[in-house]
């Protein structure tokens, strides 16, 4: 698979998890532990890192998935992609959601 490439037949659980910094397997981890209770044919398509937050798209809407993805694409923001410490949008040529540690330098910004 090719990170953040679209993948019709669904991402496997590890292949979300290998899409991403390990800082957010646990986003992950809650997606699909939603995703596995659902009946039905709901796939996830895509899974990357865009404009510093964590996307997930799929094949068909689902509601009660499609509130938890919210929900993780919004807590993202607060988490650092790298290790999963507390972090914040940096700056950068490619914004990241990054910790103290892992920021390199990089000046936090306001995403709102």
């Amino acid at each position: 698979m090719v990170y953040g490439s679209v993948n019709y037949k669904g991402y496997t659980r590890e292949e979300a998890l290998e899409s991403v910094g390990n800082g957010w397997s646990t986003l992950i981890k809650e997606v699909f532990d939603v995703l596995e209770t659902i009946k039905g044919t709901v796939k996830i398509v895509q899974v990357k890192e865009k404009f510093g937050g964590l996307r997930i798209y799929t094949d068909v809407l689902n509601k009660e998935l499609d509130t938890v993805i919210q929900k993780v694409g919004r807590e993202s923001f607060t988490i650092c992609e790298e290790c999963g410490n507390s972090g914040e949008l940096r700056s950068g040529t490619w914004h990241k959601t990054l910790c103290d540690e892992h920021a390199g330098g990089r000046e936090p910004i306001n995403p709102f």
